[in-house]
């Protein structure tokens, strides 16, 4: 079931206005409002002070020009919606997931291939880690990928190359199920490198694609740094495998900050490799020895996520 055009339209238009991003979309939704309820009358807005102000008056504008440039956007995203057999989400869907609803960034569109029902889960847990990933840290992320997955976990992870492909793979390969957080709208899958493995996940029951990026998006700097936060805030917590101190792979590691959820890692080398595990043990994330696979301490900082929240 996809929205109405009029529906997605008005989401469009709330998000053009400078400002209005995924926390205030939930205030509506939280105050019993649609987007569609404010962009027909400003004044039900439900924000307060000079910030609230704004936002009528602009919706007002918005209002006197038309809406039409956001309703041809929003017919052309749910045609090519129905092209990839896919589903579209926004607030106030009981699809949509809890988890990404209750994170600090609980974007207002939702883009999905593949079984929803994958995104309803409490355990959930982000794998990712360098593109660049080596020896013994890509057998590492492997192993805990698989065992994670094998214990019914859904593994998150953001599709590059590297250390999300090794997860992505390891879920796969035990049967498992895994979602894959892409940096680009769900008809431009990337990076080129893993096309093949995008049409395997197409075909494969255990794999969820999402997007918060509208069909016809390329990936960008912006977009994959992006990306990183839908990935946390589909999460449990994050295990990542290896990190330079300034790789992108640390985006992750401040957005779980940002949202108060757990993060390990493996020990690191040394090197600048694994700076950026150095970094996060050093900010009291949890440490696995990097030297033996330790399933059963990888079990219970597991089972930790969902004890303590």
């Amino acid at each position: 079931m996809l929205p109405e055009p009029a529906e997605l339209a008005a989401v469009y238009a709330l998000e053009s206005i400078k400002g209005f991003g995924p926390q205030k979309f939930r205030e509506l939704t939280a105050a019993g409002l649609t987007a569609m309820d404010v962009v027909e009358a400003p004044s039900k807005l439900p924000i307060a002070g000079r910030r609230g102000e704004g936002f009528r008056q602009e919706l007002t504008d918005l209002a006197e020009v038309g809406i039409g440039t956001f309703e041809q956007r929003a017919r052309n995203q749910l045609e090519r919606a129905r092209d990839h057999g896919a589903n579209i989400l926004i607030h106030g869907d009981a699809r949509y997931p809890k988890s990404l609803w209750e994170s600090n960034n609980p974007v207002p569109v939702l883009y999905v291939c593949g079984d929803l029902s994958h995104l309803h889960t409490e355990h959930a847990i982000a794998c990712v880690g360098s593109r660049a990933i080596k020896e013994p840290y890509q057998s590492l992320q492997h192993d805990f990928a698989a065992a994670a997955a094998t214990d019914g976990w859904l593994i998150v992870s953001g599709f590059a190359t590297g250390a999300d492909t090794v997860s992505h793979r390891a879920a796969r390969d035990g049967a498992g199920v895994t979602a894959c957080v892409m940096p680009s709208g769900l008809d431009r899958p990337f990076p080129p490198e893993n096309k093949a493995l995008w049409q395997e996940f197409l075909d494969y029951p255990g794999a969820v694609l999402v997007s918060e990026f509208p069909f016809g998006t390329a990936a960008s700097k912006l977009t994959l740094s992006k990306r990183n936060k839908t990935i946390v805030g589909l999460s449990r917590g994050a295990l990542i495998g290896q990190a330079s101190a300034t790789g992108g792979a640390m985006y992750a590691f401040r957005f779980a900050q940002e949202q108060h959820k757990p993060v390990a890692t493996f020990a690191g080398d040394g090197s600048e490799d694994t700076s950026g595990n150095a970094t996060i043990s050093r900010s009291g994330g949890t440490t696995f020895p990097a030297d033996y696979s330790d399933h059963h301490a990888w079990g219970s900082w597991l089972s930790s996520l969902i004890s303590t929240t």
